[in-house]
């Protein structure tokens, strides 16, 4: 068997060195611990899945999961959180849904595609009744966790080959563990983010490029890869619409990276464009325009706003564009998140390593040009991320940073070995290991400190580990579905958390409250009766208290402080028009030695609400 070797080059103040690396004899891992790395990754999935589990924490990924149960239960593209903006937009083309049945225009497709085959095999175990004696973690949120956790050692797998393909076996171990100890990247797979999807579907074209510069260097046919990667590139647009900026540089490193790329940047473009294309049509379908809820992000980031204010826009008009506004939200925007990179990484050293590797000339013409067509896609994405901002710094599902960070940290260990070769003489252990050691046990700090605490939670409360609070409590929102009737629908500050774990249709709060009658009047005239409205930590989130009088739930303050104000025994009441005044608390925290209770979740209704017997099969 040859002998892998790494092929660096480096040329600096005029002079040229070459270093080959460590031939193999010790470079490439023996049997047992090839053995030794698949147990620990086998047993840190389970843990994560079925130890450590608190149910899904991001927004996102509970819209998505609805939609994928809708599927599930209906074969139709069915949703269950209403956008006041998707809702004008389908009323504008002369449409008249209803809230009980909205089709979906706004939510990429493929993360609920992907979930509905494992919500409809699994259908009997997908009922949600904490109240009755269940498990407060929903057995569907522990079904998205574990797909999520295959795309993260899949991602891992592929990452290893890749390295692997373009260094040696050394580089391709540190990458891999690297992956293996990260704990944000563990914490993403269960989050139920689509970033989680996009994880594997990104190493996968990483490997499919990686694998295409190699074959072009020796001469052979690349048309297959190219139509794999094609594929895979649709998947991407599919899964998270800012994954286009992410296929843009891909298609562009084919371009002028890879020898002879043009053809296959021209066939890899076809197809995304084609199911852009075919979905755009499903959209003009649906609500006569082509863009369908798109649209709301394009114009969030034209008039430098917040993507999901556009889409609680019930009377939308043309956006703004303000041309210093918006070259000062991305410079804000890239102020923020560069300051932050290291965070966004997924605290992985040898991928914050990556941006040395932009000063090291590799010999090999593979190596190269995948180095740069990476250094494309993060500069594009960085200017995606600018444009939309991340309102939850590195937690946001638009921060997309993450997603390239297992490709960025195969070229940051190939660094790692470069450099600390340089610095070191003579065989043994450290000095082969020493610097990726180090590197190492950087970047497995977070796991080293926080998952024990949580293992010794998991392991002593089981399934009664504390949820995301705040600001979520599943087991509370389930409460809802009880107290709703099937005509019935429910405004809220977070749709997709009530609409997944209560099973009832909500919709977004409108920004104005001016479209909070008609909204109602017209859901009225198509058979659905609102219901009230939930309130949740979502909307009370903010740096000062005079945030929640000015910012982006301001027509809403006074539901959103009127819970709260119960621990002080005053209340704060709404409009006196005002229909929803009745208080039915979800949550409710004592405050000091008296009965004080504070309100932080919140069902307003027209009348008292109880929760109705479960129902008997």
């Amino acid at each position: 068997m040859a002998q892998a070797r790494v092929d660096y080059h480096w040329q600096g103040f005029g002079a040229c060195e070459r270093m080959a690396a460590m031939p193999t004899p010790n470079s490439s891992p023996g049997s047992l611990m090839r053995m030794v790395f698949y147990i620990l990754a086998v047993a840190l999935a389970l843990v994560h899945v079925f130890v450590t589990f608190r149910g899904i924490s991001s927004a996102e990924g509970m819209n998505q999961a609805q939609l994928a149960r809708q599927m599930a239960r209906t074969l139709t593209f069915q949703t269950r959180v209403i956008q006041p903006y998707a809702l004008a937009q389908m009323e504008k083309a002369g449409k008249a849904p209803s809230p009980l049945a909205m089709p979906e225009t706004t939510q990429p497709p493929l993360p609920a595609l992907v979930w509905a085959p494992a919500f409809r095999a699994l259908e009997r175990l997908g009922t949600y009744a904490p109240q009755d004696g269940g498990s407060p973690i929903y057995f569907l949120d522990r079904v998205i966790a574990a797909i999520g956790v295959l795309g993260w050692l899949l991602t891992i797998f592929l990452t290893h080959g890749a390295a692997r393909r373009l260094f040696d076996e050394q580089v391709a171990a540190i990458a891999a563990i690297a992956l293996l100890v990260c704990q944000p990247g563990w914490d993403l797979a269960v989050s139920g983010s689509p970033r989680a999807l996009l994880l594997p579907l990104f190493a996968l074209a990483f490997r499919l490029f990686v694998s295409s510069a190699v074959r072009a260097e020796e001469g052979l046919g690349t048309g297959l890869r190219m139509l794999l990667l094609g594929l895979v590139c649709s998947a991407l647009v599919l899964t998270h619409w800012l994954a286009w900026w992410m296929v843009a540089g891909i298609v562009a490193g084919l371009f002028l990276f890879l020898p002879g790329g043009r053809l296959g940047a021209v066939i890899v473009a076809v197809f995304p464009f084609t199911a852009m294309s075919a979905l755009g049509w499903w959209n003009l379908q649906l609500c006569g325009d082509p863009l369908g809820g798109i649209k709301a992000l394009f114009q969030a980031q034209a008039a430098a706003t917040a993507h999901e204010l556009v889409l609680r826009d019930y009377t939308p008009g043309l956006p703004t564009v303000q041309v210093d506004d918006l070259l000062r939200r991305v410079g804000l925007g890239w102020q923020e998140q560069f300051g932050e990179i290291f965070t966004h990484l997924g605290l992985v050293v040898p991928a914050l390593l990556f941006f040395a590797a932009l000063m090291h000339r590799f010999r090999s013409a593979p190596a190269g040009g995948a180095r740069w067509m990476i250094t494309l896609v993060f500069a594009l994405v960085a200017l995606g991320c600018g444009l939309t901002g991340l309102m939850e710094g590195a937690r946001d599902d638009n921060a997309l940073y993450i997603v390239l960070m297992p490709a960025m940290s195969v070229f940051g260990a190939a660094m790692i070995v470069v450099l600390w070769s340089r610095l070191q003489n003579g065989a043994g252990f450290w000095p082969r290991w020493g610097a990726a050691v180090v590197a190492l046990v950087i970047t497995g700090l977070p796991m080293m400190v926080n998952l024990p605490v949580f293992l010794k939670f998991g392991l002593s409360m089981g399934s009664k580990m504390p949820p995301h609070w705040p600001p979520y409590v599943p087991e509370r929102a389930a409460v809802l579905g009880r107290m709703v009737e099937k005509d019935e629908f429910l405004l809220s500050d977070a749709p997709g958390f009530v609409a997944w774990y209560a099973d009832v249709p909500c919709a977004a709060l409108p920004v104005q409250r001016a479209d909070f009658d008609t909204l109602r009047a017209t859901a009225a005239e198509r058979g659905a009766k609102l219901a009230g409205i939930v309130m949740t930590p979502v909307s009370a989130r903010c740096e000062r208290l005079t945030d929640i009088f000015t910012g982006p739930w301001a027509e809403w303050r006074d539901l959103i402080i009127r819970g709260p104000m119960h621990a002080f025994d005053r209340d704060f009441s709404p409009e006196p028009e005002f229909p929803f005044r009745v208080v039915n608390p979800l949550i409710a925290v004592p405050v000091g030695t008296r009965e004080s209770l504070n309100l932080p979740m919140v069902f307003y209704s027209e009348k008292e609400r109880r929760a109705r017997a479960p129902e008997t099969p």
